[in-house]
């Protein structure tokens, strides 16, 4: 099986150059994930990038789904933008959602800042924002790499 290279970015909020900025550094990808705010991005991404593209509502948008659990390459992957698990107060609540429904992956977005952990066998991946970071963080996103026998390899990408 060839490697399967997945992007994942989020709180875009209509930042077409920083988008386009973070499809150069994620290079040819397979898919992206976009974690929301704003929805309507994922339009522009498979439009303009020619990429399928999976996208979750945010707290700033009108339209899309709150969440979706999709299978990629036999792993499970549920995807929330997170403002709903309220995870600007810790993961607590998107981490046992993402164990109810037997995820391998759970990503998520909302708070602007990255973070890529494994609890208890499940990843646990926020790409950070492309467009507005929060804290000490910069502009960021994701890739995730699946190569031989499924194996998940996560990458956080700093934008320059």
């Amino acid at each position: 099986m060839n490697k399967v290279k997945i992007g994942v970015l989020g709180d875009s909020h209509g930042g077409f150059e920083n988008i386009g900025l973070a499809m150069k550094h994620l290079g040819h990808v397979n898919l992206i994930i976009h974690t929301g705010d704003h929805y309507r991005d994922r339009s522009y991404i498979e439009e303009n990038y020619h990429i399928k593209t999976i996208g979750v509502s945010g707290n700033c948008d009108q339209e899309g789904p709150d969440e979706v659990v999709q299978i990629i390459h036999g792993k499970k992957y549920f995807i929330s933008h997170g403002h709903i698990y309220g995870v600007t107060h810790g993961i607590n609540g998107i981490f046992y959602r993402g164990k109810e429904l037997g995820a391998d992956v759970v990503i998520f977005g909302h708070t602007h800042v990255p973070l890529n952990v494994k609890e208890e066998g499940m990843i646990i991946l926020n790409p950070g924002s492309v467009s507005s970071p929060r804290g000490d963080s910069q502009k960021s996103c994701a890739l995730m790499e699946i190569g031989a026998h499924r194996h998940l390899k996560v990458s956080l990408i700093e934008l320059e």
